[in-house]
């Protein structure tokens, strides 16, 4: 399967967006473009890659394509940084609300010490947060579940232990 990386740059601009038109102005390209590129990637995948309703959604191949074309970007932009082009790479992680007020700050604070780099953060119950993975929203996230969904890997990062506690009038 030969893959044109501005196909994949349309399906995911749809995936973020919800429409060909929004997916035009995100790209600077005319609507009828977009149309184009899904048309042709979906001809070379030999299926339909995104539903078109209100909003449009991926397909769930579409879903995996939309997985690759935000790694591709991802890679692309490692590349250009290295190659000494300014530019930001964004990372979208998940992660849940207990994290982001307890442990995670520490992450974050040094992630804003890395030239380049802007984590862009989805904030949802950890149960839910395979399923952003899934679907190609986040490259990463924190999530109870131990395994890995295809194509990433499991690192444990420990335990958050919830301590129950109530106010005296309350529990009295």
């Amino acid at each position: 399967m030969d893959l044109n990386p501005g196909q994949l740059d349309a399906l995911v601009a749809i995936a973020e967006h919800g429409s060909f038109e929004a997916a035009a102005r995100e790209l600077h390209i005319t609507p009828s473009a977009v149309s184009q590129r899904v048309r042709a990637l979906e001809a070379i995948a030999g299926q339909v890659l995104v539903s078109r309703g209100a909003p449009c959604r991926p397909t769930p191949h579409g879903e995996r394509l939309v997985r690759l074309g935000r790694q591709t970007r991802l890679l692309y932009d490692e590349a250009s940084e290295a190659l000494g082009a300014v530019t930001t790479v964004e990372l979208p992680v998940a992660v849940n609300a207990d994290s982001l007020t307890t442990w995670f700050r520490d992450v974050l604070a040094t992630a804003a010490g890395w030239d380049g780099t802007a984590i862009r953060l989805q904030v949802d119950d950890q149960a839910y947060s395979q399923q952003l993975l899934r679907s190609g929203d986040v490259l990463a996230a924190v999530t109870s579940d131990p395994e890995a969904v295809q194509g990433c890997s499991v690192e444990p990062l420990g335990a958050l232990r919830y301590v129950p506690a109530a106010a005296a009038a309350f529990a009295g």
